[in-house]
């Protein structure tokens, strides 16, 4: 059996290789680097804003942009423009409106993951709020890891026309094993180099394609009419739903742990401008990129010319480019699932050892028990996403991602996050509510067809145009709606944490955080706001704990000053 790489074969597989023996190289030269679980999971907070910029894109820029994105503009047309409709904006909105509360906030309470930042937001001595948080985290993580997997075995077949299965188990040990050498250290490096060959390669293979095929939408417009059009071909309820199915994907990006962890991660609240101004960079770059390859596939091969549609992106790159370089551009979009799924397996990890085993069954645990039970983990976890990846392996990338880990997270953990930051109102009910209530949401809104027959759904589409559009939008629409009310309305009708507590927590978004421990510190107090699992002296465990020294010992937020002045008269917000 061969692969659609034929002769070219030989030289894609020689790039590949090289490209793997680089991110070994990553994942050792990291693991010297590592002392702490810290280190192991958030690079001790030692990632600059370039670097968390690309990680942070690169990281979410999975499979899903690559193969699904290209595959759905090659079966939509122009339409397929409107993936970054959502994301874009709400990518802007995390880093403007996130970003720099949690990266405070994290901090100064020594949150170590989302599940026990969580739990000390909302004082839950239940452990109720780290529980259901952790188990979301630990499913949707786990199935974005083993989508991504899948993609990479898709890529793999493409290439070389091995079987799927032995793709599958390929990619995944890739993940796995430079995730288990080097924790956050490997992935936000590899990221960075892997953001840059994606950046590239988006941003050249339209210019080539343009000077082979000249615009692609005169070639659409030339097979199909719809495939310039903005809606599809559709109109009434089903356009403005579609565009609603676009729109709503950006609603994903703050519940999605390993895009916020960048967030935690960088070095300086400062700097998240810059990282900011190279993540929107990076995806504007990337989604118009992404389309236009789909676009040009239709005009090079014709509609319906691919056996599948997720192909369109190898194919023309093959079709336009010598065979080491073709190596390389397809080298980025291995790069994007492994950028995916070794974030989406490390925040899994940490849910894993920090939340349910360091808070529930040893919370005794040492740092060396914890980095080492992190990494067993990890292979624990790796070993059941391939096995995940291995029964998934027929459903469309795009649908497997956006439907049941992208959509997921985003609706069980997104309203919860954003409501912990801006709303003093919340409480452990009201979020433990809406977490299960946007998980079982998102989970049963893509099977309606299958729930009410699909001869029932179609029967719709005439007799009620709305309701079927409704029953056929993307889930994380209603999911994420019904997630945020439930919120809303169960927190209103119970108690939410002291407002002493509240008011201690909140201040510290408006002060720059030097000030605040400098407060503390003159006080004679060098103990946290609060403290994970109520430890007494936390050890330096995943996601924060590991930088407390370092600050202490660098001075970062204060840029080197001692009074806790920063040297260039900005003022942290």
């Amino acid at each position: 059996m061969t692969g659609i790489a034929g002769g070219a074969s030989d030289a894609v597989l020689v790039t590949f290789g090289l490209y793997l023996l680089v991110l070994v190289g990553i994942g050792l030269w990291s693991s010297r680097l590592l002392d702490t679980v810290g280190d192991y999971v958030i690079g001790g907070r030692r990632v600059g804003p370039v670097v968390t910029g690309f990680s942070e894109r690169a990281s979410e820029m999975s499979g899903w942009l690559t193969l699904g994105v290209p595959g759905d503009a090659y079966g939509t047309g122009i339409m397929a423009f409107f993936n970054g409709l959502g994301m874009i904006p709400a990518d802007l909105a995390a880093w403007s409106g996130i970003a720099k509360r949690l990266r405070k906030y994290s901090e100064i309470v020594r949150a170590v993951t989302l599940p026990t930042f969580f739990e000390t937001r909302l004082r839950d001595d239940t452990g109720t709020v780290k529980g259901v948080s952790a188990v979301v985290l630990i499913i949707f993580e786990g199935g974005y890891v083993g989508a991504q997997i899948v993609a990479a075995g898709t890529l793999l077949q493409i290439l070389t026309g091995t079987e799927l299965w032995i793709g599958i188990v390929v990619g995944g040990i890739i993940v796995v094993g430079y995730t288990f050498l080097g924790g956050y250290f490997a992935v936000a490096w590899s990221d960075y180099f892997q953001g840059a060959i994606i950046l590239a390669a988006f941003a050249i293979l339209p210019i080539i394609a343009f000077g082979e095929f000249g615009s692609p939408f005169s070639g659409g417009a030339s097979i199909d009419g719809s495939l310039t059009s903005i809606t599809a071909g559709m109109t009434g309820w089903a356009a403005v739903f579609g565009i609603i199915s676009y729109a709503a994907i950006g609603l994903g990006v703050p519940g999605n742990p390993h895009i916020m962890v960048r967030f935690m991660g960088i070095d300086r609240v400062r700097n998240i401008r810059l990282a900011a101004l190279v993540a929107q960079l990076f995806m504007f770059v990337a989604y118009i990129g992404a389309a236009l390859v789909g676009l040009y596939a239709l005009v090079a091969f014709g509609d319906g010319a691919l056996a599948d549609a997720e192909n369109a992106m190898p194919r023309l790159t093959l079709e336009l480019f010598p065979n080491a370089i073709a190596g390389i551009i397809l080298a980025a979009a291995l790069a994007a699932m492994m950028s995916s799924a070794d974030s989406q397996l490390l925040v899994a990890t940490s849910a894993v050892v920090e939340d349910v085993y360091h808070g529930y069954f040893d919370r005794e645990a040492t740092e060396t028990q914890l980095v080492r039970y992190s990494r067993y983990v990890t292979l624990g976890l790796g070993g059941a996403s391939i096995a995940f990846a291995y029964v998934a392996r027929n459903t469309p990338i795009y649908d497997l991602v956006l439907n049941y880990a992208w959509g997921g997270l985003g609706a069980a953990i997104g309203p919860t996050l954003i409501a912990t930051l801006w709303w003093r109102g919340l409480t452990r009910e009201g979020a433990v509510s809406s977490m299960i209530v946007g998980a079982t949401t998102m989970l049963v809104w893509p099977q309606w067809e299958l729930i009410l027959g699909e001869a029932t759904l179609a029967s719709l589409e005439a007799s009620s145009p709305f309701l079927h559009g409704l029953l056929t939008v993307y889930g994380l629409f209603p999911a994420f709606i019904l997630s945020a009310l439930t919120m809303i309305v169960v927190s209103k009708l119970t108690t939410p944490p002291g407002k002493e507590h509240l008011d201690e927590h909140f201040s510290v978004m408006h002060k720059p955080l030097s000030a605040v421990l400098g407060d503390r510190d003159s006080a004679g107090d060098s103990s946290p706001v609060a403290t994970d699992g109520g430890l007494p002296q936390p050890k330096a465990i995943t996601e924060a704990d590991a930088i407390r020294d370092h600050v202490r010992d660098s001075d970062y937020w204060t840029d080197g000053t001692r009074d806790g002045t920063p040297d260039d008269g900005e003022v942290d917000e």
